[in-house]
């Protein structure tokens, strides 16, 4: 597959999307390039807009004093490796916004279930109050947007983590006690029980360890490659994998601890 961009700036266009919030609308700003990439920046970009559709003011600001010979570093925005790889040509490493897109699909999540011992999934048969929850969520009916992530700040995308605990779920009783923000959120510690949580959290490793098998090199295998020298175009393409799959691990042992933890809140219950 190819891939063609620009260096082009998302900035804030005049049509309203769902929320409230302009649309995004890619502009080739002049100089720009006298500012490299930074998350912690020292200029910001702004954009002033005087009334009229057709002019847009775009200033760089420094937001710290700025001495002679220093850097401008702007942060091109909160993005995966996916955006600055495509859009800048360039990788971050170890950056904390990197994801992995999977797509929701039932067969996958009902082998990664089972794959991590999970009794008798049902992703492929939900109940029709599933359904209708997995429709709000926008992973079935008309509105689908199968698109999930894992990984950057939310560790598991909220609408693949309410999902997960939601089909694993055959308690509607127990689901209607939460909103779907509560069911999104990974701070929200074992909504629908202890049991559910361990199971959705061994999903997700088991997602991961899929995840991670799809590469067709071992980290090891790509520092190798990189050693014996090769092309600018496939060592950036190289250095993108690499910093996938330390990503992938972060969040299997994030999981892993939190699974570690809930586990030994339910031995005593148990006992």
């Amino acid at each position: 597959m190819s891939a063609v961009s620009t260096r082009a700036f998302r900035l804030h266009g005049n049509r309203k999307v769902q929320g409230g919030s302009s649309d995004h609308v890619p502009m080739m700003l002049p100089l720009i390039d006298m500012c490299n990439h930074s998350f912690s920046a020292n200029v910001k970009i702004i954009q002033e807009q005087d009334g009229s559709d057709s002019n847009t003011l775009v200033k760089v600001v420094a937001e710290t004093q700025v001495k002679e010979n220093d850097q401008l570093l702007l942060n091109y925005g909160c993005l995966s490796n996916d955006f600055f790889l495509l859009d800048y040509g360039f990788v971050v490493e170890s950056n904390p916004f990197d994801t992995i897109e999977l797509k929701y699909d039932e067969g996958l999540l009902d082998a990664a279930s089972m794959a991590a011992g999970v009794a008798s999934p049902k992703f492929s048969s939900p109940a029709p109050w599933q359904h209708q929850l997995l429709s709000q969520l926008n992973l079935a009916g008309k509105l689908q947007d199968l698109k999930v992530t894992i990984g950057g700040q939310e560790t598991v995308e909220g609408r693949l983590l309410a999902a997960i605990r939601i089909l694993l779920s055959g308690e509607l009783v127990e689901v209607e006690k939460h909103d779907l923000e509560t069911l999104k959120s990974l701070s929200s510690t074992a909504p629908l029980g202890v049991a559910n949580e361990i199971a959705t959290f061994r999903t997700v490793i088991a997602l991961c360890v899929i995840a991670l098998s799809h590469f067709p090199t071992k980290i090891m295998e790509d520092e190798a490659i990189l050693k014996q020298g090769v092309s600018d175009t496939a060592e950036l393409s190289i250095k993108y994998r690499i910093q996938k799959k330390p990503m992938i691990i972060d969040v299997m042992k994030d999981l892993t601890r939190r699974v570690k933890l809930l586990s030994a809140q339910e031995t005593p219950s148990a006992s």
